[in-house]
């Protein structure tokens, strides 16, 4: 998981890929890893580009919502 977040040293990076020929297992769980990742990392992404509500939009939205709710 360490490859995902900083670049590796020479010697690091040989290791995993040695590690990695040979145990599927392990190849597998880098892919989860890696998956999981960049999904997480689209998530932060569209987090920061979508429209944000004003404090007061929020306050009418959560009393219209509100207002719904109670309705009989």
């Amino acid at each position: 998981s360490d490859a995902l977040e900083r670049e590796l040293s020479v010697w690091e990076a040989f290791r995993l890929r040695l590690h990695l020929l040979l145990c599927g297992r392990c190849r597998n769980f880098r892919r989860s890893l890696r998956i999981m990742h960049e999904t997480l990392e689209r998530i932060r992404q569209s987090r920061e580009t979508e429209p944000k509500l004003s404090e007061e939009q929020r306050q009418k939205l959560i009393l219209a919502i509100e207002k719904e709710i109670s309705c009989p």
